[in-house]
């Protein structure tokens, strides 16, 4: 008898303990990308995301702050997030703080229309070269056929997703990088929707550059009577009791 009461006992221990679990799975879907990315951080998202996705089929949500990381970390961890979404659960990805380099490619694999951002974040893309993590240019030319073909997944992951033509992100990233705030990445396609922004207020424009010519003062030709009224005495100031008669 003791021996049942001992396995009943276990049994609903068990029993409780696979409730509070189910509940916890179901009440926190939310999954961080804090800092760099790696094979540690990528490992434990990529297992996170997987052990959600086994609890239950409801949406889930990846918030990340990364300055990016090593490149074939980051397309594992795309490539994850994106078999998940083809799977058919909804994943919204947010950032939270930036999400450069890497992270923004990261950034790409959510669900359509899910690519969030705060509104004081940045987004961050540049020539997939940099993401190699090669210190020098011998030990790039040695992996020159890995690197070309990385260059154009990341490319390519770009473009599709931001719906700008491969040239125009080429050209953009080109030897540079290009930094967005929320609303202005928002408007170049690589997230959907800010989060908490007042849609009365317009996207800022870049503030326009200055020609340096405009700064300099005008030649003397171009002053009201030409360089001979330039190089004239000025006019003595008048004092009371002066008489304009000679």
């Amino acid at each position: 008898m003791s021996d049942i009461s001992d396995r009943l006992l276990g049994e609903i221990v068990d029993a409780v303990k696979e409730i509070v679990r189910k509940e916890q799975s179901d009440r926190l879907r939310d999954v961080y990308l804090i800092g760099d990315i790696d094979k540690d951080s990528a490992r434990s998202v990529i297992e996170r995301l997987r052990e959600l996705a086994n609890d239950s089929r409801r949406p889930i949500t990846l918030y990340i702050n990364s300055a990016g990381g090593n490149v074939t970390d980051g397309l594992a961890l795309h490539d994850a997030i994106a078999q998940l979404v083809a799977s058919g659960i909804n994943v919204t990805i947010v950032v939270q703080g930036m999400a450069y380099s890497m992270g923004s490619v990261v950034l790409q694999a959510a669900s359509p229309g899910r690519r969030w951002s705060f509104p004081h974040s940045w987004i961050m893309i540049h020539e997939p070269a940099k993401w190699a993590g090669w210190q020098s240019t011998t030990a790039a030319a040695q992996h020159l056929d890995r690197l070309k073909q990385m260059q154009n997944q990341i490319y390519r992951i770009l473009a599709v997703r931001s719906g700008k033509p491969l040239r125009q992100i080429i050209r953009a990233t080109k030897r540079t990088d290009l930094y967005l705030g929320a609303a202005h990445a928002r408007a170049y396609g690589l997230i959907d929707e800010v989060l908490g922004q007042d849609e009365r207020l317009p996207v800022p424009e870049p503030e326009a550059r200055t020609p340096l010519h405009a700064l300099q003062p005008p030649p003397l030709e171009s002053m009201p009577g030409g360089a001979e009224a330039a190089h004239s005495p000025a006019p003595q100031p008048r004092h009371e009791g002066d008489s304009d008669e000679t």
